[in-house]
């Protein structure tokens, strides 16, 4: 048997970090009942939280890690699953035999910019800068929408945060499926020189908005200023008229 969570939940549910002591209280069960722990950190590992590993913050070892995305940091495509010893050796001492992979399972290529992305994550003081302009991230996104009448709960950790998108503050009531405001926001804002990543059904597959901000881990404060002001613009346009469909 195994637990398998992400740390913090990507785009299903908006960068949303878990309760203080969830994790420890889940791997001292795993533990007890010799249960693996697998954690996903496809979306928030690899320095995005601002530990190379997302659990780090938990103060917990998993059994099994999956990692991508950020080992690549988009110049190519990888991921990479890891294991304890423990396992590893259960492996190679049992069968020895593990069939998983697809066609590009060891793409020499892949695997050289997952080692040059690591190098610099490492030994260039990246993820200092991840901690301190994610404290700045923060405090900018709660000045400008803390009060938002439409923004239901800004959350979220280091440079990965998510804004819950709700047709009225006080209440949490989510806006209509039938608006689209997610996908209206990525749209205005890709417009104004904006990436931001969309997501709809988080209350039940239906209804429920957000949207994910993943800014690049070297920006600084004038690029989290420029950034705010973008997603501010892009959100009153996209207000302005939300019956109208996409």
């Amino acid at each position: 048997m195994a637990f398998v969570a992400e740390p913090v939940v990507g785009a299903t549910l908006g960068a949303v970090p878990a309760v203080d002591g969830y994790f420890k209280t889940i791997q001292e069960i795993c533990d007890h009942h010799g249960i693996l722990l697998i954690l996903d950190e496809v979306m928030c590992g690899m320095g995005r939280t601002g530990t190379l590993f997302a659990y780090e913050q938990e103060a917990i070892a998993p059994d099994i890690v999956c990692i991508a995305k950020g080992l690549g940091a988009g110049y190519q495509p990888i991921g990479a699953t890891i294991c304890t010893d423990k396992i590893y050796a259960a492996i190679k001492n049992g069968s020895g035999f593990f069939q998983h992979g697809h066609t590009y399972l060891g793409h020499p290529m892949a695997a050289a910019a997952a080692n040059a992305v690591l190098d610099v994550l490492l030994d260039d003081n990246i993820l200092e800068n991840v901690n301190v302009m994610g404290h700045q991230f923060k405090h900018a996104l709660d000045t400008k929408f803390g009060q938002h009448t439409h923004v239901g709960d800004i959350r979220g950790r280091g440079l990965f945060y998510g804004l819950e998108l709700v047709e009225e503050r006080e209440t949490k009531e989510p806006f209509s499926s039938s608006y689209y405001i997610a996908r209206k926001i990525k749209a205005i804002a890709k417009k104004r020189g904006l990436l931001c990543y969309p997501m709809s059904g988080t209350v039940d597959g239906k209804i429920g908005d957000h949207i994910l901000l993943a800014p690049p881990y070297i920006i600084n404060e004038a690029e989290i200023n420029e950034l705010i002001g973008l997603l501010a613009d892009s959100l009153e346009e996209a207000l302005q008229s939300p019956e109208e469909t996409l």
